[in-house]
C-alpha cells in the first residue's frame, strides 16, 4: 500500500476507464482514497456493529489531505467508544454482543432450510435460554463442559440418557460461536480467540452416537399391519400402509400434496424444498400404491394435502405421536416412524435390489460416492424394484393386491 500525499493524489492516481478503484493508506489504517471515472474522494472503512462499512469524507478537490485524515481520526475515536460515526447512536461492542442478537442474526443470513432454523431455534431457546442475554464472548469452557454433563444426565422424554441431545445442543452452540467470531471480529481481533466448545474435541467429550438398528421384523409385521388396520380412521391408515410401502421420511410424507402426484404416469415428485437431501425425489410408485391413493383422494373432502389432518382438514398430518403409541399399545411392538424407513431399506436388501437402486429409492444422497453421482437410473428401473418390494410386503402380510380394503372417510383423530 502507498503512503498517500498530496504529491501522490495529484500525480500517482488516474481515473479508471469503468468501475473503481482503491488506494489505501499506510499510515492510518481504514483510510483511502476511492476514485471513479469521475471523482477521487476519501474514504474510512471500518468494520461497526459486526458490518464492514465504507464511509465517504469528502471529496478530494474539496478538501485537503490533512483535513480529510483529521477527519477519519475523530471516526475511529467515535467507533472505539462504540457509536456510529455518522449519527452518533451507540451501536453494539463487538464484546457485548449477546447469544440472542446471535442467533437473530444468524438465523436471518445463513441460507439454511426451514426445519434446520427451527431446530436452531429450539435447540438455542431451549438448552441456553440462562445464557441468551449474556455476552457470547463470556461463555466459557467449564460452561460448556458443564453444560454438555448436565445435557447429558438429565433424562430426555422416552427415560434415557440424552446423549444425542447433548452433543447436537453443543454442536448448535459451537457453529453460533464461529459465526460470531467471523461476523463480529477481524483477523487482527477476533471476537473469540478459541471456540471453548473445541474443549469436548479435546477430551474426547463427544458421545459416540451409534446408528440405529431397529427394524419391525418380519414375524412381526402382519402383528403390526393387524393394528395399523384396527386403527379408527382412514388417514392414519393409509398414512402408516404408505410409509411402509414406499420408504418415504416422516416429515415428507405428511405434507405430501395432490399436485405431487401424476396418477396417469403413477408418479411421485416431490419437491427439492421438502426433502431432507435438498433434492427433487421423484418416485414411481406401483399399482398398489396407486389404488391406495385413489381411495385416499376420494375421500378426503378436497383437501390440498394428501394426508390432511383429521382435526383440521387445511392443514397436513401432525406430528404423529397419537398414531405411533396407539400402535404400539395394539401391537405390542416398540417402534419409531424411522424404524419403518429401515424396514423398507432392509426389505430391498433381501430382495438384493441393487444398493444404487435403494439410495435413489428412499432419496439419499450420494454426492460423496463419484460412482454414485454418475448414475443415471431409469424410472421404470426403479418401479421394477419398489413393485418388488411392495409385492414382498404385500405376500408377507397376506394382502390381495386386487382387493385393498375400502377405508372409510377420515374423521377426526383423538
Amino acid at each position: 500500500m502507498p503512503k498517500l500525499t498530496k504529491k501522490f493524489i495529484d500525480t500517482q492516481i488516474e481515473y479508471p476507464l469503468s468501475g473503481q478503484r482503491f488506494y489505501r493508506d499506510d499510515d492510518l489504517p481504514g483510510f483511502a482514497i476511492r476514485v471513479t471515472q469521475k471523482t477521487k474522494s476519501f474514504i474510512l472503512e471500518r468494520r461497526i456493529d459486526g458490518i464492514t462499512r465504507r464511509i465517504t469524507i469528502g471529496k478530494c478537490d474539496s478538501m485537503t489531505l490533512e483535513a480529510a485524515k483529521k477527519k477519519a481520526c475523530i471516526m475511529l475515536g467515535a467507533v472505539a467508544q462504540g457509536k456510529d460515526p455518522l449519527t452518533g447512536k451507540t451501536v453494539n461492542k463487538m464484546e457485548a454482543i449477546t447469544l440472542r442478537e446471535v442467533l437473530a442474526k444468524f438465523l436471518e443470513i445463513k441460507p439454511l432450510r426451514r426445519d434446520t432454523l427451527r431446530n436452531y431455534h429450539y435447540a438455542v431457546n431451549c438448552y441456553f435460554a440462562d445464557w441468551l442475554d449474556q455476552p457470547i464472548a463470556s461463555i466459557t469452557k467449564d460452561m460448556v463442559e458443564e453444560r454438555h454433563h448436565h445435557l447429558t444426565v438429565i433424562p430426555n422424554r422416552l427415560g434415557t440418557p440424552g446423549h444425542g441431545r447433548a452433543n447436537n445442543a453443543l454442536k448448535k452452540l459451537s457453529a453460533l460461536i464461529n459465526f460470531a467470531s467471523d461476523r463480529f471480529g477481524t483477523d487482527d481481533e477476533p471476537l473469540i480467540k478459541v471456540n471453548p466448545v473445541s474443549r469436548l474435541s479435546r477430551n474426547r467429550s463427544w458421545h459416540r452416537i451409534n446408528p440405529r438398528q431397529r427394524i419391525i421384523p418380519n414375524h412381526k409385521l402382519k402383528d403390526w399391519y393387524k393394528a395399523v388396520t384396527s386403527l379408527k380412521h382412514a388417514v392414519a391408515r393409509d398414512f402408516m400402509i404408505f410409509m411402509l410401502f414406499t420408504g418415504m421420511r416422516f416429515g415428507e410424507t405428511r405434507k405430501l400434496k395432490w399436485s405431487y402426484l401424476d396418477f396417469n404416469e403413477k408418479m411421485l415428485t416431490v419437491p427439492r424444498e421438502l426433502t431432507k437431501s435438498d433434492r427433487e425425489h421423484r418416485l414411481p410408485l406401483s399399482d398398489f400404491l396407486i389404488e391406495l391413493l385413489e381411495k385416499r383422494r376420494l375421500s378426503n373432502g378436497h383437501s390440498e394435502w394428501v394426508f390432511q389432518s383429521t382435526r383440521q382438514k387445511w392443514k397436513h398430518l401432525s406430528e404423529g405421536i397419537a398414531i405411533v403409541r396407539k400402535l404400539r399399545a395394539k401391537s405390542g411392538i416398540y417402534f419409531t416412524l424411522h424404524d419403518i424407513r429401515r424396514t423398507f431399506l432392509t426389505m430391498g436388501e433381501k430382495l438384493n435390489v441393487p444398493i444404487y437402486v435403494l439410495k435413489r429409492l428412499v432419496n439419499h444422497n450420494v454426492s460423496n460416492d463419484m460412482t454414485g453421482r454418475y448414475l443415471v437410473l431409469d424410472v421404470e428401473r426403479l418401479r421394477i424394484h419398489i413393485c418388488a418390494i411392495n409385492q414382498a410386503f404385500l405376500d408377507l402380510l397376506e394382502i390381495d393386491a386386487n382387493e385393498v380394503q375400502q377405508w372409510s372417510p377420515a374423521e377426526s383423530y383423538d
